[in-house]
């Protein structure tokens, strides 16, 4: 004997009809309804479209002063006067200043000397024409005429020598010696630097010896200290490789009027190789590598709700994080560049940003 339910027919069909609504796709909004149990996964995406590719090699380099020297005093003395630590100096200021007494006195005296000695050899002069005096006298009398003039030289220079000068526009950053102090020639004073245009060193691995040289692009990343990026070009490509990193050396002159940049800074350079135009690049980010190749994930939107669909591609160079993608995608695509972790094939996503 068989059993039926005991149930009225129209109570069935009140428990049918929910079952069958369909609003939650016709709504638009990319959720599914209550009682459907399909994944949908929240992802970021970007439309392909080619463009300008800049392939480039990324490089640590180290920042240098392009003037940093140690003043040394050319004259002997006491310490007067002297720049005090972080002053801002321009070309041809005193930095230092030496007494003068005793270098004045030593001038007067070579002074006095080569007076004489002119003196001499202006009344000498007339009896050797008249050959009252021979050669060999009259090359005395200038020979020492011509001593006493290069003393006297000697003791102006030294008494210059006293205001010791900047050589360039700079910043005293060190002071090797205090007022009052007794200088003698040879002696170190104090470290000026300017730091308003530095170079900054690297080495370029060998393989890329006909690609980069002297002129190529750079882009100094500053990012990791919280500056900005600033261009330049390299300005030295060396011709000898390194044994030991099997590198060539390059230098870059850069600005740096506000210094940001200090001497033995290391920074992240990026070197031009070249610039592709018209092509299409994604992040790498955005690579799923699986045992047939590489993929990525594309937003198929032809049916109600977009899912996700996987499609392999040819990549070429990569630069700055990004890859260039040579066969696999096409202008307008919408690939997925967040979200992959949680992402099957077929997936219904919600598209939560679509990045430029």
């Amino acid at each position: 004997m068989h059993k039926y339910s005991s149930l009225p027919v129209w109570a069935l069909l009140l428990a049918v009809v929910p079952a069958c609504d369909n609003s939650g796709l016709e709504n638009g909004n990319n959720e599914a309804p209550e009682n459907d149990r399909t994944r949908v996964v929240a992802v970021e995406t970007m439309v392909v479209e080619p463009g300008l590719f800049q392939d480039a090699v990324n490089l640590s380099g180290t920042v240098e002063s392009m003037n940093d020297a140690v003043i040394s005093a050319e004259a002997s003395g006491r310490v007067l006067e002297i720049q005090r630590r972080g002053s801002e100096v321009a070309a041809g200021e005193v930095v230092a200043q030496l007494e003068e007494a005793m270098l004045q006195a030593n001038l007067d005296v070579a002074r006095a000397t080569y007076e004489m000695a002119q003196d001499a050899f202006e009344r000498q002069e007339p009896l050797f024409e008249e050959e009252i005096i021979t050669p060999l006298e009259f090359s005395m009398v200038r020979s020492q005429r011509d001593q006493a003039r290069a003393q006297l030289d000697q003791a102006e220079t030294q008494l210059e020598n006293a205001s010791i000068t900047a050589p360039f526009d700079g910043r005293v950053e060190e002071r090797m010696v205090e007022t009052g102090e007794v200088l003698s020639p040879g002696n170190p004073v104090l470290r000026l630097v300017n730091t308003r245009q530095v170079r900054i060193s690297a080495g370029v691995p060998e393989r890329y010896s006909n690609e980069i040289g002297e002129g190529s692009v750079v882009t100094v990343n500053l990012e990791a200290y919280g500056g900005n990026i600033r261009e330049a070009v390299i300005t030295f490509s060396g011709n000898v490789i390194n044994a030991q990193t099997r590198t060539y050396p390059i230098e870059v002159e850069v600005d740096n009027p506000d210094r940001f940049m200090k001497p033995q800074m290391t920074v992240e350079l990026m070197v031009t190789r070249s610039f592709l135009e018209d092509v299409i690049t994604i992040p790498r980010t955005a690579l799923v590598r699986d045992e047939s190749g590489q993929n990525v994930f594309v937003v198929n939107r032809t049916g109600e709700r977009p899912v996700a669909e996987f499609r392999p591609v040819s990549t070429g160079r990569s630069s700055a994080g990004n890859i260039l993608i040579s066969d696999g995608l096409f202008s307008g695509d919408e690939i997925i560049v967040a979200g992959l972790g949680n992402l099957n094939v077929g997936d219904v996503v919600r598209v939560d940003e679509v990045r430029d």
